[in-house]
């Protein structure tokens, strides 16, 4: 629900629904260039897995995953990410803009997911 503590460049986010098998938001970016997504967030607890889809968006299709899972050591986890987005138009080609930006947006994601993780392990130290 509060993506902006994991990913910088968030506005706001407006909840559309918040069910109890799903959730479905809208999240609007600092840059005027991004689109807004809207997602559809699936969530397992038992196999921490986190599903969230694209829902209308005008480019592209597909899904991002999460899974949380730990490990054989005490108090550590791993975060897998698996982006799976697709060209809706199989004929149109991203620019080296649209790429860059994926790019940066990506690692800023992984970049805020990583400091989040040491302080929670250094925290249980």
């Amino acid at each position: 629900e509060h993506p902006e503590k994991y990913v910088e460049g968030i506005r706001r986010v407006e909840i559309l629904e918040n069910e109890s098998d799903h959730i479905l938001r809208i999240v609007h970016f600092e840059n005027d260039k991004w689109e807004s997504l809207k997602e559809l967030i699936v969530t397992d607890k038992t196999t921490g897995i986190i599903v969230y889809r694209l829902i209308d968006h005008p480019y592209f299709q597909g899904e991002t995953i999460n899974i949380c899972r730990t490990t054989n050591q005490v108090f550590q986890t791993e975060l897998e990410y698996e982006i799976n987005w697709k060209l809706k138009d199989k004929n149109a080609a991203e620019s080296i803009e649209d790429k860059y930006i994926a790019e940066q947006t990506l690692q800023l994601a992984i970049n805020e997911m990583k400091r989040i993780s040491e302080e929670a392990e250094a925290n249980y130290r």
